[in-house]
């Protein structure tokens, strides 16, 4: 039989405490001495558990290590929340025409219209298991490690010798009650509160990194299931058809489905940190100015409850962007107008095009269009960019995932409680919070927590903060940081409160709230929420969300399943076109072809005569400097005739005949003879308006660099990744709950 020992301590003589070690064979309990007992206070024990786990089974006889792990048949063990009273009047009126009808009662002369049926709910919660955090694994509800030993899923120590579990009995002095007076001193009974006190080993700052010292207590795993089930009250507890509740029910083969079923699983987090304390409140407030009597003298509770999953500033999602550049052989020229037809293109030969290049006949007529003026070519390249953003997600460790959808259909109105069978879960449903840290202040010894009764009803009320300021800068947050009389300050994962013991976060009652023992001190008074990404500017005053940038994102809430990588690709292509042309143009050359006397005077001489001018139309090409005779086959201009001006009556003169083309072959011309002419890519609004933008342009030269455009790509977080969230600085400065019946 193991003795329990009742010892005197402080809390900063944390050797002298006595250790209470938990395994799963047996109870340990160990008196530890130190010199320093005479000068402790208080009374407690200390609690050490080690290698402990816990699961709710069912009853059997002694098992293996693999039935634990594996036989889920037996994760019936349960605690059940039984609905009492009855329903009122204004439940049970679902259509609200102010009365309960039952569609055939006449009410006054009528049969008003039927209510639906109502009931309170049955809970069941089954299942709940306690372990180590071994595999991180969100659809294990009992982490048994990956090599299946149920060693791996025991919490070698919940904390540590220095840093237990601590159920104590200590006076705190100098509590400002709800009097105007204020406190006279330590010896003031008027402000002296015994509470009893139940303290999780202290957050520790540095987090222990062996098992030895407590590393497993900030990596735990808690799970279980739940069933709720709309009971009909006028059936006996354990009637087979008590939860057959409902108008409707029994229309349809499977019955109504009156059940919800729920999956928690939590893993990475931690409580340490957390404490509770139970009291007698002080006296002194009265039914003024917002008080109340009821305060006075009643139980109490204060406590500060931590969840936390660690620090979540640098938990982002990272953005990597790569670029893949190709670019591409530039094709040989190409004609794309052979400068034969005034048609653009390259569809007509020298024989079949309008441009008279095959013939000696008039080509005037379609001379001066583009196509007969120009031969084009152009050449191409095509370079293409690849751009690849990949999200790639954290590696979380506290995550905590609800999920409500079965792989399969069971009982609608079994659970395995009462002998239904358990439950198997999707394994990528639900909702998944990620790095979840709450830190809930709940009240404190001056703004107590009351329970209490007025004969009728239970009440759960937070104290209203009095116009007191012994108590309200005990509570109030100066984040300014200049009046240092304010003491309150918001408890989170970088603080909470100040510690009277190095190298852990405060947060634990004290036992003297004298201004002299409170100098320089700050007091968890204000509670945080935070989920996922979320850090501090200010050294832990103040939390922020992280609202991501061009390569960080990030995490905090997601829909259906774990956050995946993903991946998201996008490629643009361009075509660079880089055109030359060839030109001609008309030369039109005259001269005097004959020259006639039409009049004479006395003496026989010519006095009047009529000209005729002769012309002479060949083609001449441009060399990229100017325009020259065709290489092949240019016409002289013939010498003009002599003119009859001041000559014999008798003058006739003639030089040729008009008007004259060039010949076949200096109209001849393609893009392997340019009869003189030469490549040209200089800009030419002409050849652009006549060839047309999608062929190219004049004067541009494809560059030695890739022309496609940098590829736009949308972000690949998830659509399923809501962000991360955060409520600071909570303060409740008065909450009154009170029960009616249903």
């Amino acid at each position: 039989m193991a003795t329990l020992y009742t010892v005197s301590f402080k809390r900063t003589v944390l050797a002298t405490l006595i250790g209470l070690c938990l395994s799963r064979y047996a109870f340990a309990l160990q008196e530890l001495s130190d010199d320093g007992l005479s000068a402790t206070t208080g009374e407690g024990i200390a609690i050490l558990p080690t290698n402990t786990f816990m699961i709710l089974r069912a009853a059997g006889p002694n098992e293996t290590q693999n039935a634990l792990l594996n036989d889920r048949t037996k994760d019936t063990g349960y605690i059940h929340y039984l609905p009492v009273g009855g329903l009122t009047s204004i439940v049970q009126d679902t259509n609200k025409d102010g009365y309960v009808s039952d569609g055939v009662t006449a009410i006054g002369g009528s049969v008003r219209p039927v209510d639906h049926s109502v009931g309170k709910a049955d809970l069941y919660l089954y299942g709940l298991a306690l372990s180590k955090n071994a595999n991180n694994d969100v659809n294990s509800r009992f982490d048994s490690g990956l090599t299946g030993l149920i060693a791996n899923a025991a919490i070698a120590s919940w904390g540590s010798a220095q840093n237990p579990w601590i159920f104590k009995t200590t006076t705190a002095k100098n509590v400002p009650n709800f009097s105007a007076a204020n406190c006279t001193g330590a010896s003031d009974l008027s402000c002296q509160i015994t509470y009893l006190n139940l303290e999780a080993p202290l957050y520790d700052i540095t987090r222990p990194t062996t098992a030895e010292a407590g590393a497993d207590a900030y990596n735990l795993k808690l799970a279980f299931w739940t069933d709720a089930f709309v009971r009909d009250q006028s059936k006996a507890e354990g009637s087979v058809d008590q939860f057959n509740l409902g108008e409707n029910f029994g229309t349809t083969a499977a019955g109504r489905a009156n059940r919800l079923r729920l999956q928690a699983i939590w893993n990475g987090f931690s409580i340490n940190g957390s404490n509770l304390q139970m009291f007698q409140t002080l006296n002194g407030a009265t039914n003024t100015k917002g008080m109340s009597s009821f305060y006075n003298n009643t139980l109490g509770l204060a406590g500060v409850l931590r969840f936390n999953s660690g620090d979540g500033a640098n938990l982002k999602a990272t953005m990597t962007d790569t670029t893949t550049s190709s670019i591409g052989t530039t094709s040989a020229w190409t004609t794309i107008s052979n400068g034969q037809d005034t048609t653009f293109g390259t569809s007509k030969t020298a024989s079949t095009g309008n441009c008279g290049n095959a013939s000696t006949g008039n080509f005037t007529a379609t001379a001066g269009s583009a196509g007969c003026k120009y031969i084009v070519q152009n050449q191409k390249r095509t370079d293409t960019q690849t751009r690849t953003r990949t999200w790639t997600a954290p590696n979380v460790q506290g995550v905590l995932r609800l999920s409500t959808r079965e792989t399969a259909d069971t009982d609608r109105l079994a659970t395995p409680a009462t002998g239904g069978a358990s439950p198997n879960f999707a394994s990528n449903e639900g909702l998944y919070i990620y790095n979840l840290n709450a830190n809930l202040v709940l009240g404190s010894l001056y703004q107590p927590v009351i329970l209490g009764s007025d004969g009728k009803n239970l009440s759960l009320e937070i104290a209203r903060i009095p116009n007191k300021p012994e108590i309200y800068k005990k509570i109030y947050t100066d984040y300014s940081g200049t009046d240092a009389t304010y003491l309150g300050s918001t408890c989170n994962i970088y603080q909470c409160g100040t510690s009277d013991i190095a190298n852990y976060q405060g947060g634990s009652p004290r036992t003297d709230y004298s201004a002299s023992a409170l100098s320089n001190k700050k007091l968890a008074t204000h509670s945080s929420i935070s989920i996922g990404t979320v850090y501090s500017p200010d050294g832990g005053k103040t939390l922020l969300a992280f609202k991501g940038d061009a390569s960080n994102d990030a995490i905090g809430i997601s829909f259906g399943g774990p956050l995946q990588n993903n991946t998201l690709t996008t490629t643009t292509s361009n075509t660079a076109i880089q055109v030359r042309y060839a030109e001609r143009a008309m030369s039109t050359s005259t001269w005097l072809q004959s020259s006639r006397c039409t009049g004479t005077n006395i003496w026989g001489t010519c006095n009047s005569t009529s000209d005729t001018t002769g012309y002479l139309y060949q083609w001449q090409y441009d060399n990229g400097t100017s325009l020259v005779n065709s290489a092949n086959g240019w016409t002289a201009t013939p010498t003009s005739a002599a003119s009859c001006n001041g000559g014999s009556g008798s003058c006739n003169n003639v030089s040729g005949t008009t008007p004259i083309y060039g010949t076949v072959a200096n109209r001849t011309w393609s893009d392997t003879n340019l009869n003189g002419g030469a490549w040209k890519s200089t800009s030419s609004a002409a050849v652009n308006a006549f060839i047309g933008a999608s062929n190219g342009t004049t004067g541009y030269v494809i560059p030695a660099t890739n022309t496609a455009p940098i590829p736009n790509v949308a972000s690949p977080s998830p659509s399923t990744n809501f962000g991360s969230a955060v409520i600071d600085g909570l303060l409740i400065q008065h909450m009154k709950i009170t029960t009616t019946g249903l």
